[in-house]
């Protein structure tokens, strides 16, 4: 089992990273092909362009990336660079298939158009790590392992085939050490990009595509993430395509070809080896400086605007020198065996000694089942170990449970309606602190959805397994609250159970509701000016201040919807119901169908908000590439 290291045991604080030792310089010329290496996969696209639509109908369309073709070659290291806004990042987007615009022109994989299984085969590196930070190394690795890879494997099995990716990359050293963020300390920066590459390496991944993979680094940590790709790609047989800026020469040195773009439109100027670049460009009268980083100067002969830059010539140059020499390596590529995603599959399962009838053809490795499990087994950890998260929202739970306990501190002695204020506050502070759920929702919405993006599991899964655990955790501060509210009220342990079952009903009520503004809420500031409206509703048709013996007709209906006016009604006449004053004065209905009513309306809108969430998750705050 991994053992986290990165926590002092008993403190929830942060300490230093045991080990940070860097990857070993070893020379990418020298590297073997693995006995097991599983990479067999080339893809070409063919006239990729894209453009964004005018404002009017006769307003012209903005060109972003004029047709451009490649090929990425089996076991390839690729480079996209150029000036900003000449396209890289689209051209990458639109290859991997991230692209959520729509976009003109084709990509094969093996020959063949993509299909659902692409996303099996490949892995997405965006600029930003997207790593919880209470696992380790090795369980961020294994948790994509464990839903990429169909295959029955014993845990020793799972351990082994895990830290054979981790030694590929150099993490074999820190494997159990936390992923860490700003408040709890783990590993670095260049050893997170690696983490995420061995990610994609450990499901199988033919083609890993990154999205400025050394953004963001030391120059050092740079080469060595670039150096770790090189490696793996060496000994895998897996493709990298990567768009890259301003690499120092002992990076650029480590690929295989380089697609040049420039910008205003981004047109290709160079789309071939990296080797032959420097040649290219004497040739047209731009040699390298002798001690220059080609790197650098190929961008600013390329960058419009830039002193001595020669664009619009070398744009002009690709399409008479070098445009149809790639349109026939294309042609070349369609022209291979062609090789399905289902038989690349299988095929790579066989290499690691797995069973290739395990392997089906569906988008998803996992079954539901399957995706529920890994999924829980993460996000216990993570609550886990998250103890001052744990110690804040308990603390606060005990805190308002006291706070509000004092202020109506035997309460039993008062007045009936005096104690119906108790029972309308205790709803009130569910309501309100059930609000505390959005936040974390919506921080963790983003890493779902790019592992939902890449294929690992599905919507309902993370939504089942979210809810489960927010739901239990929101459930468990709730009754405390109420347990210390009750306890300082002095009214008799009797009536507990109706008065808490009510508020249950109503607090799970309101959080399915919280939830949904959290599924379409851009950030965590707008999720509470989103949710206040609804809740306000909530409160001000509580059935206790606006109820129905007293408010107009025109506006009575607001009662029937609200789930605290049904909560406080069933209150009252389950503990006061022989009170038949009480009741008529409040226009409540103590009869039994009336019960089953509110219950049934009540967990119908528990289920309603449920189901809204699911199609709000899938729906809104999507990944805009």
């Amino acid at each position: 089992p991994s053992r986290a290291r990165g926590m002092t045991k008993g403190d929830g604080g942060p300490t230093h990273v045991i080990n940070t030792a860097p990857l070993p310089r070893e020379d990418v010329r020298n590297v073997q092909r693995d006995a097991r290496a599983f990479g067999k996969s080339r893809i070409a696209f063919r006239d990729l362009q894209f453009c964004i639509p005018g404002r009017t109908a006769a307003a012209p369309a903005r060109v972003i990336l004029t047709p451009t073709s490649g090929v990425v070659e089996c076991g390839e290291m690729v480079a996209i660079m150029g000036p900003s806004g000449c396209g890289k990042t689209t051209l990458l987007d639109m290859v991997a298939a991230k692209k959520t615009t729509a976009y003109d022109g084709e990509v094969f994989f093996n020959g063949l158009p993509r299909d659902d299984l692409f996303a099996r085969l490949t892995s997405y590196v965006p600029q930003q790590d997207l790593l919880p930070a209470h696992i380790t190394v090795y369980e961020a690795v294994k948790f994509v392992h464990e839903l990429r890879v169909e295959a029955n494997m014993s845990p020793d099995e799972r351990e082994a085939a895990v830290m054979d990716v981790l030694r590929l990359l150099g993490l074999d050293s820190i494997r159990d050490e936390l992923i860490g963020d700003a408040s709890v300390r783990g590993i670095s920066g260049g050893q997170k990009r690696r983490v995420t590459l061995a990610r994609g390496l450990a499901g199988g991944s033919q083609i890993v595509f990154a999205d400025e993979p050394t953004s963001g680094l030391s120059s050092t940590d740079a080469e060595t993430v670039v150096r770790a790709m090189a490696v793996a790609s060496a000994r895998t047989g897996v493709a990298f395509v990567t768009v890259i800026h301003q690499p120092r020469a002992e990076v650029m040195d480590l690929y295989h070809s380089l697609i040049l773009l420039t910008s205003s439109p981004g047109r290709v100027v160079y789309n071939g080896a990296y080797e032959a670049a420097a040649a290219y460009f004497a040739a047209a009268g731009s040699p390298v400086p002798s001690r220059g980083n080609p790197a650098d100067f190929f961008l600013d002969v390329i960058t419009p605007g830039a002193h001595g830059e020669r664009s619009n010539f070398f744009a002009q140059r690709y399409v008479e020198l070098q445009r149809d020499g790639v349109e026939k390596r294309v042609e070349a590529s369609l022209a291979l065996p062609k090789l399905t995603p289902l038989d690349v599959l299988r095929e790579t399962a066989v290499i690691q000694g797995l069973v290739a009838s395990d392997v089906h053809a569906t988008r998803i490795a996992a079954n539901f089942t399957k995706q529920l499990k890994v999924l829980m087994e993460r996000t216990l950890t993570i609550t886990k170990r998250n103890r001052v998260g744990l110690r804040l929202r308990f603390g606060v739970s005990i805190a308002q449970g006291v706070v509000v306990g004092l202020a109506f501190f035997d309460i039993a002695s008062k007045p009936v309606v005096s104690q119906i204020s108790f029972f309308f506050m205790l709803l009130q502070m569910g309501t309100i602190a059930n609000m505390s759920v959005m936040p974390e929702l919506i921080g963790t919405r983003l890493l779902l959805k790019n592992e939902e993006a890449d294929a690992l599991y599905s919507t309902g899964a993370s939504i089942v397994v979210q809810s489960s655990v927010n739901n239990t955790l929101a459930v468990t501060g709730n009754f405390i609250t109420c347990l210390l509210m009750f306890a300082f009220s002095q009214l008799s342990w009797s009536k507990f159970g109706t008065l808490y079952a009510w508020s249950l009903l109503n607090f799970l009520s309101v959080t399915n509701y919280l939830r949904c503004i959290a599924a379409i809420a851009p950030n965590a500031a707008l999720s509470v000016q989103t949710a206040m409206p609804g809740l306000l509703f909530f409160i001000l048709f509580n059935n206790f201040f606006v109820n129905k013996a007293t408010a107009p007709v025109f506006i009575k209906w607001a009662i029937y919807i609200s789930p605290m006016a049904w909560a406080i009604e069933q209150i009252v006449c389950g503990i006061y119901g022989f009170n038949a004053d009480l009741v008529a004065f409040y226009g409540y209905d103590a009869s039994t169908s009336r019960t089953v009513t509110a219950l049934g309306v009540l967990l119908g809108e528990m289920i309603f908000f449920q189901c809204l969430e699911v199609i709000l998750l899938k729906r809104s705050n999507s990944i805009v590439r």
